[in-house]
């Protein structure tokens, strides 16, 4: 069933325009059909009784639990082309509580202040469609674009960075993962093509950083980024 984001109250659903064009025209839903609608973190099974304006009907509050238990913050190195859109919606799908770009020293990528209040709105309807289509009750938001060292304004309980050079041990990610507690936050820092420069593998570590490997081969940068969030998501959903 079709889920959307809403905003109002459950006496009165207010639509986004964009959903309004895709509930009318794209979907063709009719009245009397159903969908689901997602108001402040709750799903709601909803009845349309008109298209023109578009209204629902709340009928019934749907229980449902696909969250992790921990906030999770992808601090993630631009990369080149359309690689960001792929990770942004596959990081949402696993469960990412929010996503920050990052400028480094081997980022390729720059953006003005123009062009980022542009991306960030491209950027977080990707993240909406990829929770609508994950049923996700949670919104994440793509929240900033910063310099890498600014990092610091996102630390969290735990803090990982993803980082080629360090030595392998396979165990060792997963062993760290499992001992986090529900409710306690993670940040992890995945570097752009090239990956990260010393100095800047050492600045994070000031910071409360810790080195990680993601096993034996070099990934890409935004298979790093996808892996990583997959092995959250499977080692938190234990």
């Amino acid at each position: 069933m079709q889920r959307y984001f809403v905003n109002g109250n459950i006496e009165e659903v207010s639509f986004l325009e964009g959903d309004v064009f895709h509930i009318t025209k794209v979907m063709r839903f009719k009245v009397n059909d159903e969908i689901e609608v997602v108001l402040n973190e709750k799903v709601y099974l909803a009845k349309i009784i008109s298209l023109t304006p578009l209204k629902v009907e709340i009928i019934k509050e749907i229980i449902e639990n696909r969250e992790l238990n921990n906030d999770i913050t992808l601090l993630y190195c631009l990369p080149k082309g359309d690689k960001l859109d792929l990770v942004i919606q596959k990081a949402t799908e696993l469960g990412v509580k929010r996503i920050v770009g990052v400028i480094s020293s081997r980022t390729i990528v720059r953006v003005d202040a123009k062009d980022k209040e542009k991306k960030l709105i491209r950027y977080n309807k990707i993240i909406k469609e990829a929770c609508e289509q994950s049923k996700r009750s949670f919104l994440p938001q793509f929240e900033d674009i910063i310099d890498y060292k600014n990092i610091g304004k996102y630390i969290s309980n735990h803090n990982y960075i993803a980082y080629e050079k360090e030595a392998l041990n396979e165990s060792t990610l997963f062993d760290k993962l499992c001992m986090i507690k529900p409710h306690e936050s993670i940040s992890i820092l995945v570097g752009a093509e090239g990956g990260f420069s010393e100095d800047e593998v050492l600045f994070s570590n000031t910071l409360g950083f810790e080195n990680v490997s993601l096993g034996k081969c070099i990934l890409r940068s935004e298979t790093a980024a996808i892996y990583f969030m997959s092995i959250l998501n499977f080692t938190l959903s234990r």
